[in-house]
C-alpha cells in the first residue's frame, strides 16, 4: 500500500510541476510580448519583400486523357472476319509501343522539343520563333552575337543548319528539358497526362505549351495509326485495280455475247469466247468482293487504332505564377513569424534554466 501511495504522490507532483511549468512559460512569453511582436513584424516584412521581389515565374499547364482502343473492341467484326477467313490481327496493330508511359518520353525527346523551338508564333509584338523568344528571355542574344549567329538564321530549313546552330539548338533543348518542361502523370491508375512549362515570359509559357502539346499529340496519333493507315491505303489501291479489271471483263463479256446473238447449240466453238469472258467476270467479282471485305475491316481497324486524346484543361490568361496573393502572404508571414519568435524565446528560456541548474 505504501508503494502505491508513493507512486500516486509522484504522479501528482509530476503533473503539478508540468502545469506549473506551463503557466510559467506562458507568463514568460507574455512578458516578452513586445519583442515577439516586433520580431513577428520584421519576419512578416521579410516574407512580403521576398514574395514580391523574387522574379515572377509563370506556369502554363495542359491536361488530357489518353484512350487506346484494342482489337477486342471490334466486337462482332472479329467474328465476321473469322467467318470470312481474314486474320484481323494482321491488320490491326495490337502492340503497346506508345502507351501512356512512352508518350511521356516522347514529350521529353530532343526531336519534339527542337521542333517546337523552331516553330513560329504570333506574339503581341509580332510573329517570332520560340527559340528567338526564349533566347531573349534568358538574355542569350549577346552570346549568340559573339558566336556570329543571327536569330533569323534559325528560320532556314533544318538540314541547312550549321554546326554552331545545331550546338545552340541542342543546348537550349537540354535547358528546356531539364529546367522548364514539366511532364507528369498525376495518378498512376488513370491515363491522364499533365504537360507544363515554366517561364518568366507569360506569352512564351502559354505559346510553348500549346505548340508542344499539338506537335507531340499529332506525331503520336500518326505513328500509332500508321500501320493501319498503310493497310487501308494498300487495300484501296487493290480494290480500285480489281474494280477496273472487273469493268473491263464485263465489257468483254457483253461484246462476246453481242458477237453471237443467236448461237446454234450444235456449234460449241462459237460459245467459247463468251464462256471465257463469263469465267473472268466471276473470278474478278469474287476477288473484288474479298478485297472489299478486307478494306472495310481495315477502315474499322484504323478508327480503333487512332488514339483518342481528349483535352481537359488548357492554359488561359492569366497564368499561374510563383508569387502569392497579398492576403495569403500576410497570413503566412504572421504565422511563420509568430512561430519562429515563440520557438526562439522558448529555447532561450530552456537554455537559461539548464544553465542555472
Amino acid at each position: 500500500m505504501n508503494q502505491e501511495e508513493n507512486h500516486i504522490e509522484e504522479e501528482k507532483i509530476s503533473l503539478g510541476l508540468l502545469i506549473q511549468w506551463f503557466f510559467d512559460w506562458v507568463k514568460y512569453l507574455f512578458s516578452k510580448w513586445l519583442l515577439i511582436g516586433i520580431g513577428t513584424v520584421l519576419i512578416l516584412i521579410l516574407i512580403v519583400a521576398y514574395n514580391y521581389l523574387k522574379p515572377k515565374v509563370y506556369f502554363s499547364k495542359t491536361t488530357f486523357v489518353l484512350e487506346n482502343e484494342s482489337t477486342s473492341s471490334l466486337g462482332g467484326i472479329s467474328s465476321l472476319a473469322s467467318v470470312a477467313g481474314i486474320n484481323l490481327g494482321s491488320i490491326t496493330d495490337g502492340n503497346t509501343l506508345f502507351q501512356i508511359d512512352n508518350i511521356q518520353a516522347l514529350y521529353r525527346s530532343f526531336n519534339m522539343i527542337q521542333k517546337t523551338l523552331l516553330f513560329s508564333y504570333d506574339f503581341q509584338s509580332g510573329n517570332e520563333q520560340l527559340i528567338s523568344r526564349l533566347s531573349s528571355v534568358l538574355e542569350l542574344n549577346d552570346d549568340l552575337i559573339k558566336k556570329d549567329l543571327d536569330l533569323d538564321s534559325f528560320k532556314l530549313p533544318r538540314e541547312d543548319f550549321s554546326r554552331a546552330q545545331d550546338s545552340v539548338l541542342f543546348e537550349l533543348s537540354l535547358l528546356v528539358q531539364e529546367q522548364f518542361l514539366h511532364v507528369a502523370k498525376p495518378n498512376r491508375k488513370t491515363s491522364i497526362l499533365e504537360i507544363g512549362f515554366y517561364s518568366k515570359d507569360e506569352e512564351l509559357a502559354k505559346a510553348f505549351n500549346e505548340i508542344h502539346v499539338r506537335n507531340v499529340n499529332q506525331f503520336y496519333q500518326q505513328t500509332k495509326a500508321k500501320k493501319a493507315s498503310l493497310s487501308v491505303e494498300a487495300l484501296t489501291k487493290q480494290a480500285d485495280s480489281v474494280r477496273t479489271a472487273l469493268d473491263e471483263s464485263l465489257l468483254f463479256l457483253a461484246q462476246a455475247e453481242e458477237s453471237v446473238p443467236n448461237p446454234n447449240p450444235l456449234y460449241r466453238m462459237s460459245q467459247v469466247p463468251y464462256q471465257k469472258a463469263l469465267i473472268q467476270v466471276q473470278a474478278n467479282g469474287a476477288v473484288y468482293q474479298e478485297i472489299v471485305k478486307q478494306l472495310e475491316i481495315a477502315k474499322i481497324s484504323l478508327r480503333n487504332n487512332t488514339p483518342l486524346i481528349q483535352v481537359i484543361d488548357i492554359p488561359k490568361y492569366p497564368l499561374q505564377h510563383n508569387q502569392w496573393k497579398l492576403f495569403k502572404t500576410l497570413v503566412v508571414g504572421i504565422v511563420v513569424g509568430l512561430a519562429l519568435m515563440l520557438l526562439y524565446f522558448t529555447l532561450k528560456r530552456m537554455f537559461s534554466i539548464a544553465l542555472k541548474n
